[in-house]
């Protein structure tokens, strides 16, 4: 009961920290479709500050590609602002896709959606620059970034359609914002007032 306790004071310290930003999360693509034929699929401009998050899928790629084919997508979205945020993108193989991995990379400066694009729209040019900031594989995975600077990103997907049946997966981008040094200082406060609260309880 004692831990069960000093875990719900934790708990209600950490709503209090950070509550008011996650009420304010935007969903900027939900379930967005990946657009065949484009160069990219466009799915949004996000904010860590608002704790904006989306989601997208390709469905069926046999259809655009084959049975038994490699194939590549290009997911691009924007991050404004940035340098104070993290990213999570988790991605799910719902049938067999062999080889199914992928890697969040910066755009190039050629890479073109729109002037003003909206979610989803094609992009007509897309390009990464540097080094891939963060890659995985398997049957569901995570790409994961701290502290992007604000700009276009590009996730790069890749695997090999199954023989027969479709070939599906779904992608969720979400965003957080890291907490200040002050926010992080009054979360310890708040935790150490807990511990004492419950050291007075027991004297």
């Amino acid at each position: 009961m004692k831990i069960k306790n000093i875990m719900m004071g934790t708990v209600a310290v950490v709503g209090l920290t950070f509550g008011v930003q996650a009420a304010n999360a935007n969903v900027i693509c939900s379930g967005c479709e990946k657009i065949d034929g484009a160069a990219a699929t466009y799915v949004g401009t996000y904010s860590p500050v608002t704790f904006d998050n989306g989601s997208f899928a390709h469905t069926d790629i046999q259809t655009n590609v084959g049975s038994s084919t490699a194939f590549t997508d290009y997911w691009v979205f924007d991050l404004n602002p940035g340098g104070a945020g993290s990213i999570s993108g988790n991605f799910t193989s719902f049938t067999g896709i062999e080889n199914f991995a992928g890697s969040l990379f910066a755009a190039d400066g050629t890479t073109t959606c729109a002037s003003a694009p909206v979610a989803p729209t094609a992009c007509a040019v897309v390009a990464t620059a540097g080094a891939a900031i963060d890659s995985d594989s398997g049957n569901g995975w995570e790409l994961m970034a701290n502290n992007l600077a604000a700009g276009r990103y590009v996730f790069v997907i890749s695997g090999t359609t199954r023989a027969s049946g479709p070939s599906t997966y779904t992608g969720q981008l979400g965003f957080a914002e890291v907490p200040e040094p002050a926010s992080l200082a009054l979360l310890g406060l708040g935790l150490l007032g807990v511990g004492a609260r419950r050291r007075r309880k027991d004297a």
